[in-house]
């Protein structure tokens, strides 16, 4: 005699009543078992993960753009190695800048920006025009010695496209104006010469802010030697101009 625990020791129709309560007795234990396993691994109460705000993202993405730039150079900045950096989609970088010209200006005004902010926090109101300078001297070499390295390589390894090139040209322009208006606030200049004075000086700069990048200057030395130079360049025409006049 089989033993009433054994298959076939007893009869039950399929519709039983009993056999309703095992089946749902057993659902539930396989459900508490799944729940628990997931939960084990992790795969249970685990929120998603906020969505990042199109602003905070596309910053990301400049980060991770002047990364690429100060490792590898401009031959490093691809949208597909974007995306890689900024572990992104390739849609997703273009649907912040379009196409790779629009991520080089996005760039460029950034660095136009923050040498703005970073000039204008140094600036004392009121200040004599070379304690002014001074400020914005070094506040400008600060910059480049933290950012400037991306910029660099973004603007001097590669001939930049119409677009581009007009960003840059439209930064650079802007800076000379503001220095210009300065100028003449200083000197007996006339708008062309102190633009002209204005943008050389910018030129002379640039080439120091290289200079601090690699090493080979100290912010403080090229700082003094771009606003003694400037101060220089700015009494002797001055002086010049004044005589000639007379």
């Amino acid at each position: 005699m089989a033993a009433w625990w054994m298959p076939g020791a007893l009869s039950i129709p399929d519709s039983s009543p009993f056999l309703d309560y095992l089946r749902d007795v057993g659902t539930m234990t396989g459900m508490k078992q799944t729940t628990q396993k997931m939960a084990d691994t992790g795969h249970v109460g685990r929120a998603r993960a906020p969505r990042t705000p199109p602003a905070q993202r596309r910053q990301q993405l400049l980060d991770a753009a002047e990364r690429l730039l100060a490792e590898g150079g401009s031959d490093a900045l691809r949208m597909d190695a974007l995306a890689r950096a900024g572990g992104v989609t390739r849609p997703v970088v273009y649907d912040h800048f379009g196409d790779r010209d629009g991520l080089v200006v996005a760039l460029l005004e950034r660095h136009a920006a923050r040498v703005r902010a970073h000039v204008a926090a140094a600036e004392v109101p009121g200040a004599p025009f070379e304690d002014e300078l001074q400020a914005a001297t070094r506040a400008y070499l600060e910059v480049a010695c933290r950012h400037g390295s991306a910029m660099r390589a973004l603007v001097s390894t590669q001939h930049l496209s119409p677009v581009t090139e007009a960003a840059r040209r439209s930064n650079w322009d802007g800076a000379a104006a503001h220095w210009a208006a300065r100028y003449r606030a200083h000197a007996d200049l006339t708008p062309r010469d102190a633009t002209a004075l204005a943008t050389a000086h910018l030129a002379a700069l640039a080439a120091l802010a290289g200079s601090c990048i690699e090493g080979r200057l100290s912010i403080t030395r090229a700082t003094e030697l771009h606003v003694t130079s400037t101060l220089a360049a700015l009494q002797s025409v001055s002086v010049r101009l004044k005589e000639l006049r007379s």
